[in-house]
């Protein structure tokens, strides 16, 4: 076993133990006798329009090229975002790189920047959610800091990658590294140059990705639809606190989805088992609700969503392994 995933594991128990110590098995059965089945579905078809706008969103990071299809991306998110659940390493992010490369002839570096630029939008907009959130309802110092650290981090990110792509110095560096590497030994020097000049093409593809930073137009449409993507994320957390007959008001599910959705950065096992429980514990303890009734009611939220990102994403894996299979067969 990795040490990644030793680490993964030993996070996943310790956060399983808080969450289930001193539990009230009694609260935690009862409350989920309180769930309104009737809920599951427009809570699936919202989760479903998301994912959708998702892929007209990395569209838009695409600045709208022809080549590519709002709901063929979607298909494509949908596939990364059920493959990042059940594997390590956001393996799923790696796949839709691979596989849009593939097929659309695509630099693959070029997907994975535009994934990652992606990633850094969210990043900004739960920011945003969380701030709001915080002046408005919740002053605790403890998430105080975590909303400084979190917009911090997610700003400096942006603004990196804005200078990196606009002043791209990527092959000056590595024209500087290959004249000191020509000092050495030819046997030396010749492999190293190569390797050199292999990263920076690398590096120069990864920065395309960020192309839309450039464009004003495109910059705030992905930033809008990410807004939108994000509210109906917090209108579905309303909806299943709603379905176990709790009237928590539209700022708990601010916190809930911004907690929940950073959770997902910490290293765990499959599903992010531990790690979004106990963020969603966090999140619903400021409004007093108990940690064995937010238990029930994080699972539900969770279960569903996995529930559809399994389905279709499912579906959708099958049938790009086939248009795989005949796009190597044609080469």
């Amino acid at each position: 076993m990795s040490k990644k995933k030793i680490i993964a594991l030993i996070i996943t128990v310790v956060l399983l133990g808080l969450i289930l110590y001193k539990i009230n098995w009694s609260v935690l059965i009862e409350t989920f006798k309180l769930f309104d089945c009737k809920k599951i579905l427009p809570v699936a078809f919202l989760y479903i329009v998301s994912l959708y706008l998702r892929g007209i969103r990395w569209k838009a990071l695409f600045l709208n090229d022809n080549k590519y299809s709002a709901y063929n991306l979607a298909e494509i998110f949908t596939v990364g975002s059920m493959l990042n659940s059940f594997l390590p390493a956001r393996a799923g992010d790696i796949y839709r790189a691979y596989y849009l490369g593939h097929v659309k002839q695509e630099k693959k570096m070029k997907v994975f920047g535009s994934v990652i630029l992606e990633r850094m939008f969210d990043g900004l907009t739960v920011f945003l959610f969380l701030m709001i959130a915080v002046i408005l309802y919740c002053k605790q110092q403890w998430i105080l800091n975590l909303t400084y650290f979190i917009g911090a981090f997610f700003i400096s990110c942006m603004l990196f990658s804005y200078f990196i792509f606009r002043f791209n110095k990527i092959d000056w560096v590595g024209e500087k590294f290959i004249g000191i590497t020509n000092k050495m030994p030819e046997k030396i020097a010749v492999p190293i140059g190569n390797f050199i000049t292999k990263m920076c093409e690398y590096a120069n593809s990864f920065v395309e990705g960020f192309e839309v930073l450039c464009s004003f137009k495109y910059s705030l449409i992905t930033f809008v639809l990410s807004i939108i993507i994000w509210l109906i994320e917090c209108y579905i957390a309303y909806l299943v606190f709603a379905s176990f007959n709790y009237n928590l008001g539209f700022s708990t599910s601010l916190f809930v989805i911004s907690l929940t959705s950073f959770s997902s950065m910490i290293p765990s096992t499959s599903i992010f088992l531990g790690p979004y429980q106990y963020a969603y514990i966090l999140a619903l303890g400021l409004y007093g609700v108990s940690k064995s009734a937010t238990l029930a009611i994080s699972t539900i939220h969770q279960g569903i969503l996995m529930l559809v990102l399994t389905v279709f994403g499912g579906i959708f894996l099958l049938k790009f392994n086939a248009v795989m299979q005949d796009y190597q067969k044609k080469i």
